[in-house]
């Protein structure tokens, strides 16, 4: 078996040594003049090896080619991560003057616009100094900005930053994501902060597939396509989601239909198919049977290019090439094979491409329908096409889902329940969209064909949305809050493995594996929950401008904040719901934090939380006028929210902290004049510091002490 899947074995020690370099600070400080010497070594040695023990020893040449993958992927994950070292520390951090070429063409958001540039030079005494580097711009709201191609030339006034780390436990970490993408500065523009000038940079073949996709998007919206029938046709046919609203994204993933919003295997096969029958005629010419496989992959690559090289439509383009320039020469290919070297290919290019959800969802997608949609066809047997055809759709989705399911909860953490009754709608009119939304594209705009042609799609478009919000407004139709870490999600790929093994082969032995392995989950789960059972923590969040608590104990919580950021639920789901999950927490006991605002007299009001071993007060507000108290209030942890309007030595003649936290909606101006240098109590500023948390081991409540503190637990009191 594994003879006939040679890149099957030789990506999977490249695949580990990308993770073991990504996940560790060890280097090895391989130069390539050292990689090639190795792999010299490796060749002659085990040839000569070979030859004189003969082929009972082959296993051993294998085993150094397997080190030497192992060693070429840690060295350039290894170069990648360098890299990324010497750009953190590439930029001024004082403000200066840029010249800037756009990347990424701006998209409008709901209080800013958010674009990609890559910078040229900056400004400063000597004069312009060549730089380098990719920033991530985001700027106040400007509807002109979208309307910039990519390859302009921008002057901006900027104060750039490295990307922060995640202010919230179990928050996303944007910062290594942009990392990733090679990304390690960001920066914030006011209007005239920002010019835009005549000039284009030179030619480069990912901005002309940007100007390709922006007008073809412009024809869409001549041809009458426009809305959110403009963000799902983008988004299906050109891989452009910027024009997607929430509510759009909310009602597909609900239903389960998000994969269609994302150009995959499905568009790239029916442009194939497309174009093989186009191109069917230049076979009757002898140079056509060369000529056809040559036109097919540089068509597909094409539309790789304009949809933005995503991972599913590189993995789907590889291997249609692989299959295309297979069958040219007459050569079987082995799906697996093509598969490890479509991945191999990516990986070489972007080592951590293996660590986007993207990248994973898509072949692990393949891998479940390859695997397993057969055997699952033929457990029933349909007489008539349409049923038959209905079994098949089911069958691909089932497997899929199986392919994916644990990566969706790890990431997602929501599972679609009536997924299987949504892919019996969208796959089939996404294919006729398809076809009717490159039809549109390639007639010319304002004729009788192309006013045809977007009626078609438009209608198409209003049926799949129809079949969508039906199925996501079906009762239960998703299950949220579904806690799932890696090693849960890895116990569940062994158990589908097993499982599946079992089914297809009659396997007793992998039943019983399954089952142990079901067994495990099982007490990995409850171990778990034992511990979230012990746990206790006080926590201040990071969310700007507001405040927000959390007294947790156990499972249980009570969770404080003002009105205002409670009724943000964008905000609230990004920065607080992870670390509930993360915790296993159920719904918290929700205390509004808006009854401790200033009064008509303007007298400060105090929260205190008289929880065992721990004294926590939450101060707002002006000082008492009258005189001080001959014994300060003793406080593990004093919290400080709103303008504070005292200076900090008058805080101290009425509170004994042992560390004061400012919260994040203590303005930025009044957090520098608290930080006195003379001040003795540790300061903690949650909007430059991040998250506070009290440790759990100092905050636990006995099992005979009073669990979550209830209404007469959290009292205010007024001075």
């Amino acid at each position: 078996m594994w003879s006939q899947v040679p890149l099957v074995r030789l990506i999977i020690p490249f695949i580990i040594g990308i993770i073991i370099s990504a996940e560790t600070e060890t280097s090895l400080f391989m130069q390539e003049y050292f990689l090639y010497g190795i792999a010299f070594m490796i060749i002659v040695g085990g040839l000569t090896y070979a030859a004189v023990f003969g082929y009972s020893s082959r296993w051993v040449y294998g085993s150094f080619i397997v080190i030497f993958m192992f060693l070429c992927a840690y060295s350039l994950t290894e170069k990648r991560e360098d890299h990324g070292r010497e750009m953190s520390g590439a930029f001024k951090t004082d403000r200066s003057l840029y010249l800037a070429r756009v990347d990424e063409i701006f998209v409008m958001r709901e209080s800013s616009c958010r674009g990609l540039v890559s910078l040229l030079s900056y400004k400063d005494s000597s004069g312009w100094n060549a730089c380098s580097g990719q920033l991530m711009v985001y700027t106040e709201p400007d509807s002109s900005l979208p309307g910039i191609p990519a390859g302009t030339i921008m002057l901006i006034h900027a104060e750039i930053r490295p990307v922060g780390p995640p202010k919230n436990p179990a928050e996303f970490d944007y910062r290594t994501y942009l990392h990733r993408k090679g990304i390690y500065h960001s920066t914030y523009l006011k209007k005239g902060q920002w010019h835009v000038t005549d000039r284009q940079a030179a030619f480069s073949l990912m901005r002309f597939a940007a100007r390709l996709r922006s007008a073809l998007m412009a024809k869409l919206l001549i041809n009458g396509i426009q809305g959110g029938q403009l963000g799902v046709s983008a988004a299906l046919l050109l891989g452009d989601d910027s024009q997607l609203s929430t509510d759009i994204r909310n009602v597909y993933a609900g239903a389960g239909a998000m994969h269609i919003l994302c150009v995959s295997g499905l568009h790239v096969g029916v442009v194939y198919l497309v174009l093989y029958s186009m191109l069917g005629f230049l076979k009757r010419f002898r140079a056509g049977k060369f000529l056809v496989p040559v036109l097919l992959i540089l068509s597909i690559w094409m539309y790789a290019l304009i949809t933005g090289l995503a991972a599913p439509v590189i993995r789907a383009s590889c291997m249609i090439s692989f299959l295309i320039a297979g069958s040219a020469l007459s050569r079987h290919m082995n799906v697996y094979n093509t598969l490890a070297a479509a991945a191999l290919l990516m990986l070489l290019f972007d080592p951590y491409a293996l660590f986007a959800a993207g990248f994973q969802l898509s072949y692990a997608a393949v891998l479940g329908i390859v695997s397993l949609q057969r055997p699952l066809y033929n457990l029933l047997y349909f007489r008539y096409g349409i049923p038959d055809k209905i079994w098949a759709i089911t069958t691909v989705s089932i497997a899929a889902q199986l392919g994916t399911l644990p990566i969706v909860l790890y990431y997602f953490h929501k599972f679609p329940m009536y997924s299987l009754l949504t892919n019996l709608i969208v796959i089939p009119l996404s294919s006729f969209i398809i076809y009717a939304g490159f039809l549109l594209m390639f007639l010319p705009s304002l004729s009788y064909a192309s006013a045809a042609a977007a009626w078609v799609l438009g209608t198409l478009l209003r049926l799949m949305d129809m079949g969508v919000s039906f199925v996501e407004g079906l009762p239960h139709s998703v299950i949220n809050n579904i806690f799932m870490d890696g090693v849960m999600a890895w116990l569940i790929y062994l158990i589908i493995i097993s499982l599946s093994v079992f089914l297809i082969r009659r396997n007793t032995k992998m039943l019983i594996i399954g089952m142990t392995i079901l067994l495990l989950f099982s007490c990995y789960r409850l171990y778990l929950h034992y511990q979230h059972k012990e746990q206790g923590m006080f926590v201040v969040y990071s969310v700007n401008k507001h405040s927000a608590y959390d007294v947790i104990d156990g499972t249980h919580h009570v969770f404080m904040s003002d009105s205002a950021f409670l009724s943000d639920e964008g905000s609230l789901n990004y920065s607080i719901r992870p670390h509930w999950l993360q915790k296993d927490l159920v719904e918290p006991d929700i205390r509004i934090l808006d009854t401790l605002h200033f009064d008509k007299k303007n007298r400060g009001k105090m929260l205190i939380a008289p929880l065992p071993w721990l004294r926590i007060a939450i101060w707002q507000g002006k000082l008492p006028a009258c005189k001080p108290p001959e014994t300060r209030l003793k406080l593990d942890y004093l919290v400080l929210r709103g303008i504070c309007p005292f200076e900090i030595e008058d805080l101290f003649l009425w509170f004994d902290p042992g560390m004061l936290i400012l919260d994040t909606s203590v303005p930025w101006w009044k957090a520098e004049g608290l930080k006195a240098p003379e001040c003795e109590v540790d300061i903690w500023v949650v909007r430059e510091q991040g998250a506070f948390r009290v440790p759990g081991s100092e905050f636990r409540v006995p099992s005979s002490e009073c669990r979550v503190p209830n209404s007469e637990c959290l009292m205010t009191s007024e001075e």
